[in-house]
């Protein structure tokens, strides 16, 4: 039963949109107190105002309220939820510009870009599963920071076995598909196997219609409000699709399937940073409004609903008796026999108060050797993140199938320090 959680990155622009989605499904969650806890003070204070506003308001029976102290957060609470952003804004814009100068995809979780991430990510969430052992030893780590499967895969590695990897991609693949079958709104079902970012949908049905593929004429289009990039991840996934009938890919298998072409796109956009950093004002400008309200409206907030409502999902199936299957990022565990026990897979799973049990997932045949590669590689960028040795970041590096060969590898690091001044868990 989740009583009290730990929201670390409370004071983000996703924050927000997290906790309405609590407030909405309060009365189906145990939930007395909510923490929140960020190294941004002032952002901080203005969403724990909002937050408790909303749920003073909805009269949800829970508290939410900020702390100072990583150690305060997450003392004795029943689950630590980690959404933090080692690094800020300033290193996402550098893992997804650096690449770009060794024409390679620039992408915070994919690619070159997800390793730089990985080293100052992986180092805060192994300090924030120390202070869990510490003060809160029978708590969940629910993961929400990216590279959610290299994240993951290193606290599973170090030994904190209660750890779940959250992602809410398929929730966006498979509606995007929806809209492209003219079936928006509709409810599917599916299963997934594979790796975080690079998962298969199989058995995918909207409303109970099996789906057969996206017709070679047909135009099919995504969703409206799709940017160039999601645009084009949308129609190299259904290039993939016509080879595989039956499967559909995760849209981030496009890097390593046309990264020529999201190279060209990312050129022609300019970083994606860059436009999130442009709106922040505007949203902190609505919390501060709203905060100040009796009954505050939250209209604007970053990520989608998929962002808290997988979150909720999460904490409701860990209070449920009856399990209810969750996509998640967990040890393999025999799940896959494409990968090996204790890697971290990204697959459906039976959550529930008794425990948890991966569903068994298979693979197009297609898409095993990258599969093989994808693990290799997750295992070493894990490694070598949480040891911080220079030997071991330019094998996890090298071992990328987006880097061509170990001396791009060697030059993307010495360009790294050279922008950074290092490219370990100390860069802010």
């Amino acid at each position: 039963m989740i009583r009290k959680l730990a929201l670390l990155g409370g004071g983000s622009a996703y924050a927000p949109g997290l906790l309405q989605a609590l407030v909405d499904r309060g009365a189906e969650l145990a939930l007395t107190e909510v923490r929140l806890y960020d190294l941004a003070p002032g952002r901080l204070e203005v969403v724990a105002r909002l937050g408790a506003k909303l749920a003073r308001a909805a009269g949800a029976p829970f508290d939410v309220h900020a702390v100072e102290t990583l150690e305060a957060a997450v003392d004795g609470v029943d689950a630590v939820l980690n959404s933090t952003r080692p690094g800020g804004f300033a290193g996402r814009r550098l893992d997804e510009t650096l690449p770009l100068e060794f024409d390679i995809p620039g992408q915070e979780t994919v690619g070159p870009g997800g390793l730089l991430y990985a080293l100052r990510s992986v180092p805060e969430a192994l300090r924030v599963a120390r202070a869990m052992q510490r003060q809160a030893p029978s708590a969940v780590l629910l993961n929400y920071t990216n590279p959610t499967n290299i994240v993951t895969q290193a606290l599973v590695d170090a030994g904190f076995a209660d750890v779940l990897g959250l992602c809410d991609q398929s929730d966006e693949d498979l509606q995007a598909l929806g809209v492209a079958l003219g079936r928006p709104g509709v409810p599917w079902t599916f299963a997934c196997a594979g790796l975080n970012h690079a998962t298969w949908y199989s058995d995918v049905a909207f409303g109970g219609e099996p789906f057969r593929g996206l017709p070679a004429d047909a135009p099919a289009e995504p969703p409206p409000w799709f940017d160039e990039e999601h645009r084009l991840r949308f129609a190299v996934a259904r290039r993939m699709a016509a080879r595989c009938p039956g499967w559909w890919p995760n849209s981030y298998l496009a890097y390593y399937e046309a990264p020529a072409e999201l190279v060209a796109c990312a050129r022609r956009g300019g970083p994606r940073t860059d436009a999130i950093v442009a709106r922040l004002d505007e949203y902190y400008a609505h919390f501060a409004q709203e905060a100040a309200r009796e009954r505050p409206r939250l209209r604007l907030y970053r990520g989608s609903t998929g962002f808290g409502d997988l979150a909720v999902r999460v904490l409701t199936a860990l209070g449920s008796p009856s399990p209810c299957p969750v996509v998640l990022n967990v040890p393999n565990r025999g799940a896959m026999p494409a990968f090996a026990e204790d890697t971290v897979v990204e697959l459906p799973v039976l959550l529930g108060a008794a425990g948890r049990v991966p569903r068994a997932g298979g693979l197009p045949p297609a898409f095993k050797l990258l599969a093989g590669r994808l693990e290799a590689y997750q295992r070493a960028a894990a490694r070598a993140a949480a040891s911080g040795e220079p030997d071991e970041v330019l094998e996890a590096m090298a071992a990328n199938p987006l880097v061509p060969s170990r001396e791009t590898a060697a030059a993307l690091l010495a360009r790294a320090r050279a922008v950074v001044g290092t490219v370990s868990a100390e860069v802010e």
